[in-house]
């Protein structure tokens, strides 16, 4: 069988100092080159990301700030693949990554293949944990899934074009691409996830920013629960710690709010439970990697779930309450 013509769509925003990599692993990939294009859309950068990716044989396509489901939609409807494969400007695919996704086109009633990421060699604790907590994420979740992340996933140009592309009105880097996973398996497509089709993602995190960033997901998700609210309790890359996070800080907002005698004890009871179901993943990676070090991101997970909830509190306000979007 003739091998398909793949677009490999990569939006960018001020990202010079990383595209080169992500480029190069796009023209290095071990599928036939003549069948591969690599269209990079530059949404509004204002660093020097035009004349790096200019150095490369690709096509550069730019638009005034629209945010990143906008810049795949221009991708995409500027491509000639039959075949359209999404990836980040901070992610380096493997050698494989294209043949490896491709596997699973034929397979009966396949919209979408998703693939997983890597941390390559990185010396940021933060990195590595926050990829061991998404390895394990992903060893849970099954071989057809409901969602993909746009850093790694090959959709197929006639779903995209049955779907009307990504959903602009998210112009941050938040639920565009869960938006896209409901909307085609609610028109009969399935999502198949290839673990092995992988992406290195450069990324040093910050815990403060890291923090900024988990608040960001959530606020746009509150958009994403209100279009699609049967999928709140469906989410395959969540699991029981997650959603008991959620019990868990908003009874700490509640208690917060009463004027109960016994307020500071119940507080520390909730305080104690919510810090004490941090403790078995990073414990596992610690074992997993032989370095106690990891025990610290308890911590980082106790003040993540608050930033999360927070941002779902302000995200439902402004999604369901003031109607906002």
């Amino acid at each position: 069988m003739e091998k398909p013509y793949v677009s490999v769509i990569i939006p960018t925003y001020n990202s010079a100092a990383t595209i080169s990599s992500t480029i190069e692993g796009c023209l290095s990939q071990d599928y036939p080159g003549e069948k591969i294009e690599i269209i990079v859309v530059d949404d509004g950068s204002g660093d020097n990301t035009r004349d790096v990716v200019r150095k490369f044989p690709v096509k550069y396509v730019y638009q005034k700030r629209g945010g990143p489901a906008s810049a795949r939609n221009n991708g995409w409807r500027n491509s000639k693949g039959e075949v359209l494969c999404f990836i980040d400007a901070d992610c380096v695919p493997y050698k494989d990554w294209i043949s490896r996704l491709l596997r699973h086109c034929d397979k009966k009633d396949v919209g979408a293949v998703a693939g997983s990421y890597a941390v390559d060699g990185s010396k940021y604790l933060l990195d590595t944990f926050v990829h061991s907590e998404i390895k394990y994420r992903h060893s849970m979740m099954p071989e057809f899934s409901n969602s993909f992340g746009t850093y790694n996933v090959l959709i197929k140009r006639s779903v995209m074009e049955e779907l009307g592309g990504f959903d602009p009105s998210y112009f941050r880097a938040s639920g565009e691409d869960s938006d896209l996973s409901y909307r085609l398996i609610k028109a009969g497509h399935k999502i198949y996830f290839e673990r092995s089709a992988l992406v290195s993602h450069y990324n040093i995190l910050r815990f403060l920013e890291y923090l900024r960033v988990q608040f960001r997901h959530s606020y746009w998700r509150m958009k994403l629960y209100k279009k699609n609210y049967s999928m709140i309790a469906k989410d395959e890359y969540g699991y029981w710690k997650d959603f008991l996070e959620v019990v868990l800080v908003l009874a700490t907002f509640v208690v917060l709010l009463l004027n109960l005698k016994i307020k500071y004890t119940v507080l520390a009871v909730l305080f104690v439970v919510l810090f004490a179901i941090q403790i078995p993943l990073p414990l596992r990676i610690s074992f997993k990697r032989r370095d106690v070090r990891y025990l610290i991101f308890c911590l980082v997970t106790f003040f993540r779930a608050f930033a999360r909830i927070l941002g779902g509190i302000f995200g439902f306000v402004s999604f369901w309450i003031f109607k906002k979007g």
